[in-house]
């Protein structure tokens, strides 16, 4: 019903934006009471998570009230960009929950929540905003909506509201809820082609189950929806605390940095690469060190399916690790006169061998004779191999260069993946010390093999260095990995014995900054 404009306020020496109600609904006396009734309901919300109110008023018959400034998007936006992970979802949820209960405990009820009006700030908070329709619900207040037309936003609105009935909070819980329901499925629960036909099926059509569309959905979390989204407003929860408790309480067995949460990803399979990679340009003769077919180059960003978070379990923290020297574990000698076969060696020179990514979750490209990787989002793994070919009993290395990223930024070495499916070996370091290597089966977490199902962290493993020079022996039955020379751990795992290899960097589960670049990649056989 109004527009928002970027303004400097001389006095204050600020930028706030402005929110104008169009000259022709100002005619109308009606409209202009809403109005400012609605600036001066939300100039007396003072909560850290919804938008402040500085002023309002009219000039030449325009009605106007300035905000605070954000250089911000919106939680519409963040939806779009891609899937959240169970933390992101609970931060957002809490938030939200938060400022909507601070609101209804004002007596304020807002009609129209959506993603659209929930601005989100480089930080990661959000500010509720856009009470466009909202009204006193104190007796003492002049009831001014009594010839409402239906007022809303059809993807998010309440039955009640869509039929044109009283409302009270729990409407906005409903519309909470849609909003939770689009954070985990990655969709409303209700489209159509026109916005009547969505406002009737609110009314009239059964709630489309959240695990229809995310199987692996888990069946707390999918109760605490179906209550929020119930027909009859008396089914839903009381109150925003009631919502809010019980959401927690869906989460008490279920580890934070668990998967991504997206319809996406709902069928178990990860992200495809044919609309994100920049396919070599060569013909199929090159396929002894690359290959041109999509599924070939794989790249990958894993979101959604465990791979990302639960295997990244950072504890303890880095000021934790073991400070007590550690002895060198000594590399058995080669085998006598065994002179190794080097099967593959890139030293980035060439752009032909890997995949590059350009989007708004990662960044994979050649830069200086290197590849390098950086990650915007936080619990995100990326990995690329150079071809899909099934090596057995092979040794690779690469040399990690840090580009001043996180300390719990986790890069390495993956291997024995196979073929069309997203099983695979992956073992990983990080600048803080830590290591881990994990088995992954079809795209869920087979095992973590370290350290009794845990991280390890190792004194050999230079904190914060400059660079450092990754190995791993992957074998038939055994994987080990490698710092700068030195055995880090060994492990005995026969699930997989042959199969492509590659390169992976994750993002930590708070990043700060995740930028790697990788350079001389080798392949080479074991003894």
């Amino acid at each position: 019903m109004a527009s928002v404009y970027k303004a400097y306020q001389a006095s204050m020496d600020r930028n706030v934006a402005i929110k104008v109600l169009p000259k022709q609904l100002a005619e109308s006396q009606e409209f202009v009471k809403r109005f400012q009734q609605e600036a001066r309901t939300i100039a007396k919300l003072e909560h850290p998570y919804i938008l402040p109110v500085f002023d309002y008023g009219e000039e030449n018959g325009t009605t106007y009230f300035v905000m605070r400034y954000l250089e911000a998007g919106t939680l519409k936006e963040k939806i779009q960009a891609g899937p959240l992970s169970l933390k992101e979802i609970d931060r957002i949820f809490t938030q939200l929950a938060d400022a909507l209960g601070y609101a209804h405990a004002q007596g304020v009820i807002h009609r129209d929540l959506k993603p659209a009006n929930t601005l989100v700030d480089a930080n990661g908070n959000l500010f509720l905003t856009d009470f466009g329709i909202a009204k006193l619900l104190e007796s003492a207040s002049p009831r001014l909506t009594q010839t409402d037309a239906i007022l809303g936003t059809p993807a998010y609105i309440s039955p009640e509201q869509a039929a044109a009935l009283d409302v009270d909070q729990r409407s906005d819980i409903y519309s909470l809820g849609i909003i939770l329901y689009e954070m985990v499925t990655g969709r409303v629960p209700f489209t159509a082609d026109t916005p009547l036909a969505v406002i009737l099926k609110h009314l009239q059509d059964p709630l489309p189950l959240p695990s229809k569309i995310k199987p692996d959905i888990s069946p707390t979390i999918e109760q605490v929806i179906l209550k929020a989204l119930a027909k009859n407003p008396d089914d839903r929860f009381a109150n925003t605390d009631d919502f809010l408790s019980t959401w927690k309480d869906a989460l008490k067995d279920i580890p934070l940095n668990t998967g991504k949460l997206s319809a996406s990803q709902s069928t178990g399979k990860v992200d495809t690469a044919s609309s994100t990679l920049s396919k070599p340009q060569r013909s199929l003769t090159g396929w002894a060190i690359g290959c041109v077919v999509l599924i070939c180059l794989a790249i990958t960003t894993i979101a959604g399916l465990g791979l990302a978070t639960s295997y990244f379990n950072r504890e303890p923290a880095v000021t934790e690790i073991p400070t007590q020297a550690q002895s060198p574990t000594q590399v058995s000698a080669p085998t006598e006169n065994f002179i190794p076969n080097i099967i593959l060696e890139d030293d980035f020179s060439s752009t032909q061998n890997w995949g590059t990514i350009s989007d708004s979750n990662s960044l994979v490209q050649y830069e200086d004779e290197t590849l390098r990787v950086i990650v915007y989002r936080d619990d995100w793994l990326v990995w690329t191999t150079p071809n899909q070919t099934g090596y057995e009993n092979v040794h690779i290395e690469v040399t990690v260069i840090n580009n001043d990223t996180d300390p719990n930024t986790a890069f390495g070495l993956m291997c024995h993946q196979q073929t069309n499916t997203q099983s695979f070996y992956y073992l990983l370091i990080t600048p803080a010390g830590g290591y881990i290597a994990v088995r992954v089966d079809n795209g869920q977490l087979g095992e973590i093999l370290t350290n009794n199902g845990q991280w390890g962290y190792s004194s050999q493993i230079e904190q914060n260095a400059s660079s450092y020079r990754v190995g791993a022996d992957c074998g038939a039955g055994n994987l080990k990995l490698y710092v700068d020379g030195q055995e880090i751990a060994s492990i005995n795992d026969d699930t997989y014995t042959s199969g492509a290899v590659g390169i992976a960097i994750s993002s930590a589960i708070d990043a700060t900054q995740t930028d790697i670049s990788f350079d001389d990649f080798l392949i080479s056989e074991l003894p």
